[in-house]
């Protein structure tokens, strides 16, 4: 939770002082954190504080291969949430494109997850289950942040509330005297993920979700394991295994099913 709050500790001026400088931007801010201040602190707390909380105390008590699966049930929380909530349509090739994407990405992982399954703590498993609930509660109550303010304005918010939200873990470890005497090569890991990894992939996350179906958005994250694998082959001699293989599949064509839901329907009418 001290690398989670450095990263967002960082990341968060960067950011302000990025969107700032317009007139029409602070002002917009101002707005945002006093007139929808709860909205934002509720998007922070789900989208920044309590997705790193769940998820790193999930990893002290189950593996990483199967949090990996778990984690990915973001999808299939955020189709229904977007059904109640932003009126998105469920069809069945949604529906469908979603559980077999899932599928897939469960089967690449399922090889080496068969020797931890015994290890499996439920609490671990809850926790995990809550992140993934936390990330889908927040793309899709974000888009609708996103409708009423600008992208970087609600990012900005967001951050510099869960970063906020995050001191208390912080303290609770108290590592940050630890974190400050590391190595350069330690800081420069926390400019990677406060910069690529939380600056510009939270700007580029909201705007994906605020132009399309944020089930669409989410199931895409499916396609992840897929370069992994690759890369893993090509850099690292990794193995190509047949449940990789039949994974991939299944990933690309439960992601086609669900990014075609809506093409085959207006050809339809």
């Amino acid at each position: 939770m001290t690398l989670a709050f450095v990263r967002f500790a960082v990341a968060t001026p960067l950011l302000i002082a990025n969107t700032s400088p317009a007139r029409a931007s602070r002002e917009m801010m101002i707005d945002a954190l006093t007139k929808d201040f709860w909205t934002f602190a509720f998007l922070g707390l789900i989208g920044v504080t309590l997705l790193y909380v769940f998820q790193f105390y999930s990893l002290k008590l189950i593996s990483a291969t199967a949090g990996s699966v778990i984690i990915n049930l973001h999808a299939v929380f955020a189709m229904l949430l977007s059904a109640a909530f932003l009126k998105e349509q469920l069809t069945l090739r949604k529906i469908g494109g979603v559980l077999v994407a899932f599928s897939g990405v469960t089967v690449m992982s399922m090889e080496s997850a068969t020797n931890t399954l015994n290890s499996i703590q439920p609490v671990g498993v809850l926790l995990m289950v809550a992140a993934a609930l936390c990330w889908a509660s927040y793309s899709v109550f974000g888009k609708r942040a996103l409708q009423r303010y600008s992208n970087q304005v609600a990012t900005s918010c967001v951050f510099l509330l869960g970063t906020l939200f995050l001191v208390p873990f912080a303290i609770g470890e108290g590592r940050l005297n630890t974190l400050l005497e590391s190595s350069w090569l330690t800081w420069i890991s926390v400019l990677f993920l406060a910069i690529p990894c939380s600056v510009v992939a939270y700007v580029l996350w909201n705007h994906m979700i605020a132009v399309t179906d944020v089930t669409k958005v989410l199931v895409s994250l499916y396609f992840i394991p897929i370069p992994t694998a690759i890369l893993s082959y090509v850099f690292l001699g990794e193995t190509i295994t047949y449940p990789l293989v039949i994974g991939a599949i299944l990933v690309l064509a439960g992601v086609y099913l669900t990014q075609s839901s809506s093409i085959r329907r207006k050809g339809s009418g």
